[in-house]
């Protein structure tokens, strides 16, 4: 597989993640409004920005590849 569709995959699965808001009781899961991907030396990580659309609060989100273990 190429790198750039492995990345699109990774993007994928980030997306498809169920997150609530961390302040409030807004009962939805929320959209997430922007995902940075980037390569690291261990493999890759990814940071997803949401905004509760109930008390207006932006949160992020820091997914880190720490590599396998043995």
């Amino acid at each position: 597989m190429s790198e750039a569709r492995d990345r699109q995959k990774i993007i994928d699965r980030i997306k498809s993640m169920l997150v609530r808001c961390m302040y409030c009781d807004y009962p939805n899961p929320i959209q997430l409004s922007a995902i940075e991907y980037e390569t690291i030396t261990s493999g890759a990580q990814a940071s997803a920005f949401l905004i509760c659309p109930e008390c207006r609060n932006k949160f992020m989100i820091k997914i880190k590849d720490l590599g396998r273990v043995s």
